[in-house]
């Protein structure tokens, strides 16, 4: 079995020693301590896997929200258990399937940031990214909400992969059309849950890598198959001008310049955007690099960062377990600097509305795997043989992995992001 703990040096605004009975009642040693409301709560433990195939499920039992939350199989180590949600600890109690947990452990309270207080700006390196990590946040505050999409993620593996079959012959005009739609799909999804359309822009932005932004940030930025391609292409359907509108220049420097002119002009009290150590994507990373670098000359910082996470470096399957279930913080190994004193927030999600995230999923072209004989046989015997929960609302494995009761973000003041230096 192998043995990893989570690496997060958390500072909780609240915290407590609490033990679990042997009928699985959990009990916080300084009950006084123990705050719930506007809170995100945590559970630190250590985890023991009892399969080597099986996932382990924790169940909440007496809580309202959905209950379960899954881990990995063949492991040991430190976890989180959200618990985000309940009234009281007398109400609930604990219970193992595949797994078991220790019975000296630690809750952590953690306040949540004032999302009400003023604007709040989503930076989605590509399109779905917004959609993947904050769908349920940004239609609970989608008049306050601003998304800007960095890149038009055009780029193609084949002709095969192109959304509609033998539409093009060339590998050029398929990568610009998918860039055209993607660049679509980023100014409409949003629309579904009602957030103005004067408040989505597409930056139009390719290959703009962590190199180019952090190295070489005055180089303009070629396409490798597009020749007559540039941000202006994609900018059509933006309300607020910037001024690479003119300039139309592909570089980081450019996208460092359009973050300041945005959060100039947005002023937002919290800005989402890609955590640049563990999300290990380039295009994401050099977007959150972007971010640091557009706030060191900005005269507007925002009072909350919000890290999301939407890829994981060797796994593919996290938010573990079936739809609808509960999740919290991802996987990571790595005791890190810029991690220090950062905080959690999990914004929970009705059933109503994780359906409806369901619909925003089916609206982007990137989302629609093609549904194989061999998945779909795998997928019956999953289901039907194996009975393993799982819905399958769609053929893409976002529709199972983040339709989840929660969207867990790590959270540092926006100073702090500004003044630190991880790269």
């Amino acid at each position: 079995m192998k043995k990893v703990d989570y690496e997060y040096p958390l500072k909780a605004t609240w915290e407590c020693s609490a033990n679990i009975s042997e009928n699985g009642f959990l009990k916080c040693d300084d009950q006084s301590s123990f705050i719930t409301e506007n809170h995100s709560i945590l559970l630190r433990f250590d985890y023991t896997s009892l399969s080597k195939k099986k996932p382990g499920i924790i169940s909440v039992n007496g809580c309202k929200i959905s209950n379960q939350q899954y881990f990995e199989a063949n492991q040991t180590g430190i976890r989180y258990l959200n618990i985000t949600g309940i009234k009281n600890l007398n109400d609930i109690s604990i219970t193992c399937k595949n797994c078991k947990i220790s019975f000296n452990n630690q809750l952590l309270g953690f306040k949540n940031p004032d999302l009400s207080s003023g604007p709040i700006l989503i930076i989605a390196p590509h399109a779905d990214d917004a959609d993947l990590s904050a769908y349920g946040l940004y239609s609970d505050y989608a008049p306050n909400i601003w998304i800007a999409t960095v890149n038009i993620g055009s780029n193609l593996q084949s002709l095969e992969r192109q959304y509609v079959q033998n539409l093009d012959v060339e590998i050029s005009s398929a990568e610009k059309r998918k860039g055209y739609i993607r660049s679509w799909n980023s100014m409409t999804t949003p629309l579904l849950a009602k957030v103005p359309m004067q408040q989505l822009l597409c930056l139009g932005y390719f290959n703009i890598s962590n190199s180019s932004i952090l190295n070489t940030p005055k180089d303009k930025v070629l396409h490798p198959s597009i020749s007559d391609i540039s941000p202006h292409d994609f900018r059509q359907w933006n309300h607020v001008k910037l001024s690479n509108d003119t300039n139309n220049i592909n570089s980081g420097a450019a996208l460092i310049q359009d973050f300041i002119e945005l959060i100039e002009h947005i002023k937002p009290t919290t800005i989402l955007v890609t955590h640049p150590e563990i999300d290990p994507h380039d295009e994401h990373i050099a977007s959150a690099n972007a971010l640091h670098l557009a706030l060191q000359k900005s005269t507007f910082i925002p009072e909350n960062i919000l890290f999301y996470v939407n890829h994981l470096r060797g796994i593919k399957l996290f938010p573990y377990g079936p739809e609808h279930s509960r999740t919290a913080l991802p996987p990571w190994f790595s005791n890190s600097a810029l991690l220090n004193d950062s905080s959690c927030y999990s914004h929970s999600l009705s059933h109503s509305k994780q359906q409806e995230k369901v619909l925003a999923f089916d609206t982007m072209h990137d989302l629609r795997s093609k549904d194989r004989l061999e998945k779909k046989l795998k997928r019956w015997i999953n289901q039907k043989i194996k009975k393993n929960g799982y819905q399958y609302y769609g053929n893409h494995s976002y529709f199972q992995t983040h339709i989840k009761a929660d969207e867990v973000f790590i959270s540092i003041n926006g100073n702090i992001f500004k003044d630190k230096k991880f790269y």
